[in-house]
């Protein structure tokens, strides 16, 4: 058995161990991710929404300053883990 659990949130509110979901119940939900993922595709694609609002936040001031604290503390961790010292 999973050492490390991953629970499901059921309609009732109540949290299942995965682990312990019999077939059918584990066919529901997943049934009902692909079902709710359809409809989220739908509605994206009924409103409009698509991925440009990210690709503008990417190519702003904002959006490059955050880039750049992402990769500094990326090699922050580098530097933890190796005992490197890389200043960019």
């Amino acid at each position: 058995m999973n050492t490390n659990p991953t629970y499901w949130k059921m309609r009732n509110g109540k949290s299942i161990d995965i682990d312990s979901m019999d077939l059918n119940h584990l066919r529901n939900t997943l049934k009902m991710i692909v079902n709710n993922s359809n409809k989220h595709k739908e509605q994206k694609k009924l409103h409009g929404w698509n991925d440009a609002g990210a690709n503008e936040f990417n190519n702003s001031a904002i959006g490059r300053k955050f880039k750049e604290l992402e990769v500094q503390e990326l090699m922050d961790d580098y530097e933890d883990i190796c005992g490197y010292d890389n200043d960019l």
